[in-house]
């Protein structure tokens, strides 16, 4: 588990604490939550996800790196292959020799630069979905938990609200019918 998933977890944990350790309202449910505290922590946690995404950055860096360096093989191969061919091009015969490995060589360097090129596909391929993963990882670890805890806080609320407004109206309800039992 990396630093930043450490540190979102326990930035999670703060939170909780800040919610759990709220004062209640008297009579109800509900709780006093220190705003700016919990809006600090949520901010905190935006920051701790992003370092996540760094990866990508550097995996696209590698990615081109490794292109540069096959790229750099590629042409030395191809100096190589024409300093050879330059160097046996004295006579028909050796100039004949010389187009023939200059070829081999060429096409070894292009099959070996294309084989470079895939690997390094492969390889920022596979970063790409081992953070895929992680971040699916991160989302349904933390984001969506997150998310259920939030909307579960809210519908409970509105649960409670319009119970307090039931027992509103049957006070209501109440009184209108002691009012009509006093005037007969």
């Amino acid at each position: 588990m990396s630093e930043e998933s450490v540190r979102v977890i326990t930035l999670l944990d703060e939170l909780e604490e800040v919610f759990e350790a709220s004062s209640k309202m008297p009579f109800s449910e509900k709780g006093l939550v220190d705003v700016d505290t919990a809006l600090s922590i949520i901010n905190d946690i935006r920051m701790a996800l992003p370092r996540d995404l760094t990866e990508a950055e550097w995996i696209r860096q590698e990615k081109d790196r490794i292109l540069d360096d096959a790229k750099a093989e590629y042409n030395k191969v191809i100096m190589a292959a024409k300093d050879q061919a330059e160097y046996l091009v004295e006579e028909n015969a050796i100039k004949k020799e010389a187009e023939k490995r200059a070829n081999a060589l060429l096409a070894e360097a292009e099959s070996h630069s294309k084989y470079m090129k895939l690997r390094a596909y492969e390889y920022v391929d596979k970063m790409l979905y081992d953070m895929q993963n992680d971040i699916a990882g991160v989302a349904e670890s933390y984001l969506q938990p997150m998310t259920q805890y939030f909307t579960n806080m809210i519908n409970d609320i509105n649960v409670k609200v319009n119970g307090n407004r039931q027992e509103m109206k049957n006070l209501a309800v109440k009184i209108q019918m002691s009012d009509a039992e006093e005037d007969r």
